[in-house]
C-alpha cells in the first residue's frame, strides 16, 4: 500500500461530516486544516477529503473564499461566458490553482452554496441581486460538471430561492445529479420550486425523476402543508421512489400530511429496501401496511414520535410471522400515540426481536 493510501484512511477518521462515522466532533475535523500544512504528501491526502463536501460546516468567511477559489478555476472561455452572462471576474484577481477542486465534489448542500454565492457577490462585486448571485451559481454549477465531478449526496432545501434551484434542471447542468445516490429533500416552502406546473419539462423534481434512478437513500423532511400543491409534491416524490431500481432506505420526517401517498410507493421498492424510518409522522387516513410486511429484505425499522396510528395500519405487522420478518435486526419503536397502539407495536417488536435470538 502507498503512503499516500495509508494517509487518506488515517485522515478519514477526521472527517467526521457523514453520519455513519457518530456524532460531530468539531476539533476532529479541524485537525484537517492543520495537517495540510505538514508536507506535500499530507495536503495532497487531505485536499479531496475537505473538498468532497466543502459547503458543510463552514462559516461566512470560509465560504467566500471557497466561492473564491472555484471561480479561480475558471478557464478563459468559461470566464468570457460568466462575462457574457453580466458578471466581470477579473482573472488577474486569482492564482493558478495548485489542485482540480471541482472534480473532488461528492456532497453538495445547495441552500448553503447559494448563501456563500451570494455573501460572495455582496462583496466582491457590491451587487447580490438575483441576476448577479444566478449567474455565479450557473458558472460555478457548470464548472462541477466540466470537470467531472460525481455528486454523491444533494440536499435542497429553499428560503424564497425558487429561480435558483431551477438551475439544477437545466440541461447543461442536470448531468450533475445523475449520478446520485443520496437524496435529501425539505419540503418546507419548498413545493413551488420543485413542481413547476406551468412548465412541466423544466423543474427540479422532475429532472430527479428523470436523471437519478439508483439512489440508495431518499430523506423527506417537512411535508407538512396540506394543499393542491403539497399533494402534487407528495405524488411526485411517490413517482421518484418507484422510479428506483434499488432503493435500500427511505426516511420520512416531520411530515403531517400525504403519507397515504409515499407509503404505497414502496411497494415497489419491496425486494430492496433495508431501512424504513418514520420520525414525527402524522399517520390519518393513512392505508394498511402491508407494503412493510412485504419488505422481505428490511433489517431496521424505526417509528417514532409518529401519531394517529389506527389497529387497521398495524394489523399487517401484527399478523405476519417470523419469515415476514426473517433479515429485520433492529426495531426501534418510541412515543407514539394512541399509546395503546404504541403499546402493540412495541409488543409486535419484542416478540421479532426474541424469534430473531432463538433463530441465532
Amino acid at each position: 500500500m502507498l503512503i499516500s493510501d495509508i494517509l487518506s484512511e488515517v485522515f478519514e477518521y477526521l472527517d467526521d461530516r457523514d453520519e455513519i462515522l457518530g456524532s460531530p466532533n468539531p476539533k476532529a475535523f479541524s485537525n484537517l486544516f492543520s495537517c495540510l500544512l505538514v508536507n506535500s504528501h499530507w495536503c495532497e491526502s487531505v485536499i479531496p477529503i475537505l473538498w468532497r463536501h466543502p459547503f458543510h460546516r463552514c462559516h461566512k468567511r470560509g465560504g467566500k473564499l471557497l466561492i473564491q477559489t472555484l471561480l479561480s478555476c475558471l478557464n478563459d472561455s468559461e470566464r468570457q461566458q460568466l462575462y457574457n452572462d453580466g458578471v466581470y471576474v477579473p482573472g488577474g484577481k486569482y492564482d493558478l490553482p495548485v489542485y482540480n477542486y471541482p472534480n473532488f465534489l461528492k456532497h453538495l448542500d445547495y441552500y448553503e452554496m447559494i448563501s456563500f454565492v451570494k455573501n460572495w457577490c455582496k462583496i466582491y462585486l457590491e451587487d447580490d441581486s438575483d441576476e448577479s448571485v444566478s449567474a455565479i451559481l450557473r458558472s460555478i454549477l457548470k464548472l462541477f460538471v466540466a470537470r467531472s465531478a460525481r455528486l454523491n449526496t444533494l440536499s435542497i432545501r429553499s428560503s424564497n430561492c425558487e429561480e435558483k434551484y431551477m438551475l439544477l434542471a437545466e440541461p447543461g447542468i442536470c448531468s450533475l445529479i445523475k449520478p446520485l445516490k443520496n437524496l435529501n429533500i425539505n419540503c418546507y416552502s419548498i413545493d413551488r420550486l420543485i413542481i413547476a406546473e406551468n412548465c412541466p419539462k423544466v423543474n427540479l423534481l422532475g429532472a430527479l425523476i428523470r436523471q437519478c434512478q439508483h439512489l440508495n437513500t431518499i430523506r423527506i423532511n417537512n411535508l407538512s402543508v396540506n394543499d393542491g400543491s403539497s399533494m402534487l409534491v407528495a405524488k411526485k416524490l411517490a413517482t421518484l421512489i418507484e422510479q428506483q431500481r434499488g432503493l435500500k432506505r427511505l426516511i420520512l420526517s416531520r411530515c403531517k400530511t400525504f403519507a397515504n401517498i409515499i407509503i404505497p410507493s414502496l411497494e415497489k421498492q419491496k425486494h430492496a429496501l433495508r431501512h424504513v424510518g418514520f420520525r414525527g409522522v402524522d399517520f390519518e387516513g393513512c392505508c394498511k401496511w402491508d407494503t412493510l410486511k412485504s419488505c422481505s429484505k428490511l433489517e431496521r425499522l424505526d417509528i417514532v414520535d409518529c401519531y394517529n396510528i389506527s389497529n387497521s395500519m398495524i394489523s399487517p405487522l401484527l399478523n405476519s410471522n417470523h419469515k415476514n420478518f426473517k433479515n429485520l435486526k433492529r426495531i426501534g419503536i418510541y412515543d407514539c400515540l394512541p399509546l395503546r397502539i404504541s403499546d402493540k407495536l412495541e409488543s409486535w417488536a419484542n416478540k421479532i426481536d426474541y424469534r430473531q435470538r432463538q433463530h441465532c
